[in-house]
């Protein structure tokens, strides 16, 4: 017959309650509301109506399901191996399990890496004593023969262990070419003469190829951070390294050419006492490319020529102070930079060996964090209030300097304290306190960390208020259609009446202009519109009174 005065639902209309109470039987019926749950849409049908929220319940569900909880110690993603099925019915899957534990030990690693020290210094021993004419010792023979069996031994188990997969490692694939190098060179000292063994005496000291294998070990060592990052970055600027040199030797083949063309017939007529080299120095232009070589970036018999040269004939001066300045402040000057910046970039793309080192120092900045939290925790219980946390931060030096770098006041200590406290208890266990403050102290993040928990905050708030607005209009939608429906059965009864009171109410309408308002998707009797305005404000007045209690 009409249809409802609140918001549309897809569906039928909503279910009328009774239509009068009277007032204890209004609160009666208010409280109960308050106090049941409310009711969920009915399973039969897709038009079936929808449970009537009662406006004295303070969350509906997507609230409840929210929470008012704002986390801010969550942890970073890290990577970690998939759980395995079991394989117990299997025993070789359990002994290559053991195995593949043994061999990836430190311990393991560290031997293995004694080895390779071992057999450098037996292969240095070795081209000492061919170089000095005499024979190497028994003893030297037998240590660098241990140390190729153990690479052989290690090479064997890991194949056998992790399969073919193993060889896509170019360090295996280095190792293979080693060990297979070795057993060639004893090959030929069982077949071959000794003069041929003795020129192919490099590819024992090919074995010394394998000290890259410690930068396993130097990643994995703290203490030599240093010294894996002077490895890794000689690794990474090879390519810089030698476009430098061919750029550096094209700039100093053009100065080497103007010395042949300038500078040679000048030295060639003159006499140099304690240098037999020097008037035949610049006689080509590979001689002079060595000359200023020796002169300008190594520094050397710069006084034998430069000098007598420029005395005789001082416009030569320019040649010499012009390649000086060329080569020294300008080109090594700028190999220096490029090397320095190629590192950079290839430290920027290298994200593993970066979240390493960040992992590192998050891990030991959380030690730090935690004698901290032992100091500043007066009672000793474990957690730490907020008196606490003030009470340290004027006595601790090192938490006020931490505080002082993230630019935290006192209002701002407590804010903070808010944030890390998100079960609101009044007191944060070591893990609330650690997990944030070391991931906030290495830039001074704090005030847009505030901004982006208060914006949280905010939304969560405007998300409750819309909720909470949504459940006090359907439920004064359910009340205006319930009294629409009364009205309409009271001027069905009186029709005479409600004629002339139609009549009267819609002039006084049109020139009051109370009779615009519109109701939405709804009809009501024009005679009964002084009566639906009123019980409108009464609504509206009930509305914003529950809405200022709660």
């Amino acid at each position: 017959m009409s249809s409802s005065l609140g918001p549309q639902r897809s569906g039928e209309p909503l279910r009328p309650v009774t239509p009068f109470f009277s007032e204890g039987e209004a609160s009666d019926a208010l409280s109960t509301a308050s106090a049941s749950p409310v009711r969920q849409r009915s399973a039969g049908s897709p038009g079936s109506p929808a449970g009537v929220h009662s406006p004295t319940s303070l969350t509906s569900d997507s609230a409840r399901r929210r929470g008012s909880i704002v986390n801010v110690r969550a942890e970073f993603i890290k990577a970690r191996k998939e759980d395995e099925p079991e394989r117990t019915h299997s025993s070789k899957e359990k002994y290559r399990k053991i195995g593949i534990d043994v061999m990836t030990n430190s311990y393991i690693t560290n031997l293995m890496a004694a080895v390779v020290l071992l057999d450098a210094y037996c292969t240095c021993a070795d081209i000492d004593a061919r170089a000095a004419g005499e024979e190497p010792g028994l003893e030297l023979a037998i240590l660098s023969d241990t140390c190729l069996a153990l690479y052989t031994l290690e090479l064997v188990v890991l194949t056998c262990l992790q399969g073919c997969s193993v060889f896509k490692d170019w360090l295996v694939l280095l190792d293979l070419t080693i060990v297979l190098c070795g057993y060639l060179e004893l090959l030929l000292n069982f077949l071959a003469p000794g003069d041929l063994v003795g020129n192919l005496g490099i590819l024992r000291a090919l074995r010394l190829v394998r000290i890259v294998r410690l930068m396993r070990l130097l990643r994995r060592i703290r203490a030599l951070r240093e010294l894996h990052k002077l490895v890794t970055m000689m690794a990474t600027c090879l390519k810089a390294l030698l476009w430098s040199f061919v750029f550096c030797f094209g700039i100093m083949t053009v100065w080497a050419m103007l010395m042949v063309e300038i500078v040679h017939p000048i030295i060639r007529d003159m006499t140099f006492e304690q240098c037999d080299d020097c008037s035949t120095a610049v006689a080509s232009v590979m001689r002079a490319n060595l000359l200023l070589f020796k002169t300008v970036i190594a520094g050397d018999s710069w006084g034998d020529i430069a000098v007598p040269v420029i005395e005789s004939n001082p416009y030569t001066a320019f040649i010499f102070m012009g390649s000086l300045l060329t080569l020294v402040f300008g080109v090594l000057n700028l190999i220096v930079a490029v090397v320095v910046d190629t590192f950079a970039e290839a430290r920027e793309q290298d994200v593993l060996n970066l979240a390493q080192e960040m992992d590192q120092s998050v891990e030991d900045d959380r030690k730090n964090l935690q004698r901290l939290f032992n100091r500043i925790d007066a009672d000793g219980s474990g957690r730490l209030t907020l008196d606490e946390l003030i009470e340290g931060a004027r006595k601790d030096p090192e938490l006020q300097s931490r505080l002082r770098v993230m630019d935290i006041d006192e209002v701002d200590l407590q804010q903070l304290f808010e944030m890390i406290d998100v079960h609101r208890e009044g007191a944060v266990e070591a893990q609330e306190f650690i997990a944030p403050l070391s991931r906030w102290v290495h830039d001074s993040k704090t005030a847009p960390r505030f901004i982006k928990y208060n914006m949280v905050r905010t939304m969560q708030n405007q998300e409750e208020l819309f909720d909470l607005s949504r459940d006090y209009f359907d439920f004064l939608a359910m009340r205006v259609d319930s009294l629409s429906e009364c009205l309409q059965k009271l001027a069905g009864g009186h029709p005479a009446a409600a004629s002339e009171h139609q009549t009267g109410d819609s002039d006084h309408g049109t020139a009051t202009g109370e009779g615009c308002i519109e109701a939405p998707n709804a009809s009501v009797p024009l005679g009964c519109l002084t009566e639906y305005q009123q019980l409108r404000l009464l609504c509206q007045g009930s509305l914003s009174r529950n809405c200022l209690k709660h």
